[in-house]
């Protein structure tokens, strides 16, 4: 099937449809509203817009084609755009920040922790204790009682 028997067959088709609907529908509830059915003429002014709507969606679909790919192109460059805009302005504030000494205190801090524990580690390998200095065990518990 070609590009084009497709588009007026899913695109065109439907709209002629639902333009013919609406415009019964808009006869159909004119003629009651005639009657004195007063709920008619809300009716009656409803059927024309839902028409438009039907308009503004097939004028969608035939400019951009599916709705969800004009959506989701348009949602990913918004998107790379915030992106690039949020790491540009970290990059500037990590340049503009100076180095936080209480940060760096913390790191060396652990560093000191990993270099102890890997010491400790060492020497239970080679069947030492691993028992800090100065810590007795007093009858096989560890809070000495």
């Amino acid at each position: 099937m070609s590009r084009r028997w497709k588009d007026i067959l899913t695109l065109h088709l439907p709209l002629v449809i639902v333009l013919a609907f609406c415009a019964y529908a808009t006869f159909n509830q004119y003629g009651r509203a005639q009657e004195g059915i007063q709920r008619s003429w809300a009716y009656t002014f409803q059927w024309p817009i839902i028409g438009l709507f039907a308009i503004v969606v097939w004028n969608r679909y035939r400019k951009h084609g599916n709705l969800t790919r004009w959506f989701t192109d348009r949602y990913r460059a918004r998107v790379a755009a915030y992106r690039a805009e949020a790491e540009a302005a970290e990059q500037v504030e990590q340049v503009a920040q100076p180095p936080d000494p209480d940060a760096e205190a913390w790191a060396a801090y652990q560093a000191d922790l990993r270099r102890r524990e890997a010491e400790r580690a060492d020497v239970t390998d080679r069947g030492g204790s691993a028992a800090p200095p100065g810590w007795h065990d007093r009858g096989g518990s560890a809070a000495g009682s």
